[in-house]
């Protein structure tokens, strides 16, 4: 059963939220918003298991909500049904859904393979789509008038050497974004995306300090955005 709080002097429930690709970087960071928020927070990861469960820990004890781990690889056919099975298990409602995951590769279009091809549709759209289609079946069996907020990228608008496929994809989450909320608007479902610029993760820190600078002298601000 969910675990219901005091508000107001009323017994209410508990709201769960459900983020993918939250064992690291961005996807970390919203956990911890939305747990310092009070929200219960289902915690995705493809392959920082270990990294996911500290982190679920850690959100329990600082913000005494409730922080599970689910594990499903997105890039595999059927990773999004495999953590919504988990999650089913788990959790009797959903009323936030953060389309997090994803991975950022890619290459000339000259020298683009299959595998690559595959492993970005994968991960970045195929297990985003039917995520999203798994969310909101749960929010209208339940009759939830949720939320979900799908993470793009500025890639979707822009035209950078080397990133036809990751940006390509990017932009059809935008695209998709609008069928999802004008579909899923007859149950109160709102379904929004953000299209954020280079954040400061543990992967950006990972790259050459030159590429991370020449980036940000592009962005008016001159600063890269944080979780």
């Amino acid at each position: 059963m969910q675990e219901k709080r005091q508000r107001g002097g009323k017994q209410v429930e508990k709201k769960t939220a459900l983020i993918t690709g939250a064992g690291s970087g961005l996807g970390s960071g919203i956990a911890c918003v939305l747990a310092r928020s009070g929200y219960d927070v289902a915690i995705h990861t493809g392959t920082n298991v270990e990294r996911a469960q500290a982190l679920a820990e850690s959100l329990a004890a600082e913000c005494g909500v409730r922080a599970e781990v689910f594990s499903a690889d997105f890039s595999q056919a059927g990773g999004a049904q495999r953590l919504f099975a988990q999650f089913r298990e788990r959790f009797e409602r959903l009323d936030l859904f953060v389309n997090n995951a994803g991975i950022t590769k890619g290459g000339p279009i000259l020298q683009m393979t299959e595998e690559t091809f595959d492993l970005v549709h994968n991960v970045n759209w195929k297990n985003a789509y039917f995520s999203v289609q798994q969310a909101a079946s749960i929010m209208v069996e339940t009759k939830t008038a949720g939320n979900m907020v799908i993470i793009s990228s500025n890639n979707h608008a822009m035209n950078w050497y080397g990133a036809s496929v990751y940006a390509t994809v990017k932009e059809a989450l935008v695209k998709f974004t609008r069928h999802a909320a004008m579909e899923f608007a007859q149950y109160g479902i709102r379904v929004n995306c953000i299209a954020p610029g280079l954040i400061a993760t543990d992967m950006v820190a990972g790259l050459p300090e030159e590429q991370v600078e020449a980036y940000r002298l592009t962005i008016p601000l001159q600063r890269l955005g944080t979780p």
